[in-house]
């Protein structure tokens, strides 16, 4: 079957082909520090851009920035290096994994919460941490320059163990 599949070809991506496109989803992490007792799950809406450049026919390689708006006090913004390997599907439909490098650019709001007659300030910070991501990707070509994906991606140890979920449109040159 894998044979099969590194058979087929149509709209196959030539090596040199360069697509940009922008890039908009749900992304769901879940935050575990044992030390703190902390185990927390969230959901955050994410909005970015990305650029691919085709090495061959099957390997191409992708540069995204995701910019996560401020929630509970805190935004994010990731910057993230993958490399796919494309396996044609059909005229218009290629399915990929997904292997990369991810950095998080973290920034928290400094804020203050009453409940009950105390009050609290939570001090603002700015952080950064990186790591590897792991994913799987859908792209469906529908036509010879403009494409639709959805993409899939675990990131273990960025800040806890994320999940990014997200569907993009890209316009290829």
């Amino acid at each position: 079957m894998f044979v099969a599949l590194l058979g087929m070809s149509a709209q196959a991506q030539e090596r040199g082909d360069f697509a940009v496109g922008l890039r908009a989803g749900a992304t769901f992490s879940k935050l575990e520090i044992d030390s703190w007792h902390v185990d927390e799950t969230s959901t955050q809406f994410g909005i970015g851009a990305f650029g691919q450049y085709n090495l061959s026919k099957h390997w191409r390689v992708e540069l995204e920035g995701i910019y996560h708006p401020e929630t509970d006090h805190v935004s994010d913004f990731l910057v993230g290096l993958n490399v796919h390997y494309l396996f044609n599907l059909g005229d218009n439909l290629k399915i990929y994994p997904t292997l990369g490098y991810a950095l998080a650019f973290v920034h928290s709001e400094t804020f203050t919460e009453s409940h009950k007659g105390s009050t609290i300030t939570v001090e603002g910070d700015d952080t950064t941490d990186g790591g590897i991501q792991l994913g799987v990707g859908l792209q469906f070509n529908l036509d010879s320059n403009w494409f639709v994906s959805a993409e899939y991606k675990y990131q273990p140890g960025i800040f806890g163990d994320g999940h990014a979920a997200m569907a993009s449109v890209g316009y290829r040159f």
